[in-house]
C-alpha cells in the first residue's frame, strides 16, 4: 500500500512542479472581469476590446505589488438556496519576481471559528469568504490581503465562452450519481486528447477516483493549465467581448481594478524571472468515522511554506500547532512537495558510502 501511494507521490509531484496553475486563469479573468465592472465600459465591446488589448499586450510593463500581497483563491460550488462550499481553495502570494502558490485540499481538517473541527471547505458555507480567508489566516498563520471566489455553476459559460479547451484525459472516466445535488451526475470520458466544452470540463473536474481528493487537485491543476494556455492564444481577442458578459458574473473580488492589473503584473514579471513556485499541504490521508480527511503535517507545512514557497510564515505557529494534528496509525501519509533537506541528505549519505570503504575491507 505504502509503496504504491509513493509511486503515485512521485508521479504526482514530477507533474505539479511545472504547471502554470488555477491562478493563471483566474488572473486572466479578473482582467476581463474587472475591466468591464471598475473600468466604467458598458457596452461599448470594441472601444473594450481596443483598451484591453493594449493593456495586456506583451510588449507593455504592466504595474506590480509593491509590496508581497497575498490573495487566497475559491472556487465556489453555490447552488439553489444553498450558499456552497469552497472545493478549489489555493493561497498566491505575489512578491517581487516571484509568485508562490499553496494549494489547500478542500479535505483538510481545520478548526474553523463557531464550528469546530471540520473540512476547510465548510467555512465558506458557514460564513462566507470573510470566514474562508480567517479560518485559513488561522491555519497558516498568515495575513490574507484579498479574495477571488469564483462561482463554479458558472464554470460552464466561462468555458464555453472561451471556445473550449483541450486536454489529455490520462483514462477512461466513467461514474453515475443521479443523486447528485445539481440533477445528477454522469462522467463518461475516453482516454486520450480531448476537446471539452463547459458540461465536460464540469465532468473532468469533478471526477474522483481511488485517489481521492490527491487526484482531483491534480486535474483540476492540469486543466487550469490548459485554461491558461487557452487564454494566452491570440485567437481569444475577438472572443473578449463574451468572455466578459459571463466573467463578470462568475467572479467576486475585493480587488479593485488596480490591483488587477499589479497582480497580472507581478504574475508576468515572475513568469519571466522563472520564479513559479507550488506546493501543497502535506499530510495523513485518513477515514475518521467513515468521512476522508487529509491530517496536517504542521511542522512540514512551515517547511514548504517558508523554504519552498517564501511565505513570511512563523516557525513556532506550525510547532504549537502540530500538537493539535496525531494522526491514526491506519492513516497513510501524502506529500507531493520538493523536499531539499531530504534531497541533501540523500547526497551526504551517498557520498558518505562512497568514501567509507571499511565494509569492503577483508
Amino acid at each position: 500500500m505504502r509503496e504504491r501511494l509513493e509511486k503515485k507521490r512521485r508521479e504526482l509531484g514530477r507533474k505539479m512542479r511545472n504547471r502554470k496553475l488555477f491562478w493563471s486563469f483566474i488572473i486572466c479573468s479578473l482582467i476581463i472581469a474587472g475591466s468591464l465592472e471598475h473600468m466604467g465600459f458598458n457596452s461599448d465591446f470594441t472601444r473594450l476590446k481596443d483598451n484591453l488589448a493594449a493593456t495586456v499586450a506583451p510588449e507593455n510593463v504592466l504595474p506590480t505589488f509593491r509590496k508581497p500581497t497575498t490573495i487566497i483563491l475559491m472556487g465556489v460550488d453555490e447552488r439553489k438556496d444553498d450558499v456552497g462550499r469552497s472545493d478549489t481553495l489555493m493561497v498566491l502570494n505575489l512578491s517581487k519576481n516571484t509568485a508562490s502558490l499553496l494549494t489547500i485540499p478542500r479535505d483538510t481538517l481545520v478548526y474553523i471559528e463557531r464550528h469546530g473541527y471540520q473540512k476547510i471547505n465548510a467555512a465558506y458555507s458557514h460564513g462566507g469568504s470573510k470566514l474562508a480567508c480567517k479560518t485559513v489566516e488561522e491555519f497558516l498563520g498568515i495575513d490574507i490581503d484579498h479574495y477571488v471566489t469564483i462561482n463554479k455553476s458558472r464554470f460552464a459559460e466561462v468555458i464555453d465562452a472561451m471556445g473550449g479547451v483541450d486536454i489529455y484525459v490520462e483514462r477512461d472516466m466513467h461514474y453515475e450519481d443521479p443523486w447528485d445535488d445539481d440533477g445528477g451526475l454522469y462522467i463518461d470520458l475516453k482516454q486520450g486528447l480531448q476537446h471539452l466544452d463547459g458540461k465536460t470540463a464540469i465532468e473532468f473536474v469533478r471526477y474522483r477516483d481511488a485517489e481521492g481528493d490527491v487526484g482531483r487537485v491534480r486535474r483540476q491543476q492540469a486543466f487550469m493549465k490548459a485554461c491558461a494556455d487557452r487564454l494566452s492564444e491570440p485567437s481569444m481577442l475577438i472572443k473578449i467581448p463574451e468572455l466578459l458578459s459571463v466573467a463578470v458574473k462568475a467572479i467576486d473580488t475585493d480587488l479593485n481594478s488596480g490591483e488587477m492589473l499589479e497582480a497580472a503584473g507581478s504574475l508576468k514579471s515572475a513568469e519571466a524571472a522563472g520564479n513559479i513556485k507550488t506546493g501543497v499541504v502535506p499530510g495523513w490521508l485518513q477515514y475518521i468515522d467513515g468521512v476522508s480527511y487529509l491530517i496536517p503535517n504542521a511542522e512540514r507545512l512551515g517547511k514548504v511554506m517558508r523554504k519552498n514557497l517564501g511565505f513570511d510564515a512563523d516557525k513556532k505557529h506550525f510547532e504549537k500547532l502540530a500538537n493539535e494534528y496525531v494522526p491514526g496509525n491506519d492513516a497513510d501519509y501524502y506529500d507531493v512537495n520538493p523536499n531539499p533537506e531530504k534531497d541533501l541528505r540523500l547526497m551526504d549519505y551517498i557520498e558518505y558510502r562512497r568514501l567509507d570503504m571499511s565494509a569492503n575491507e577483508l
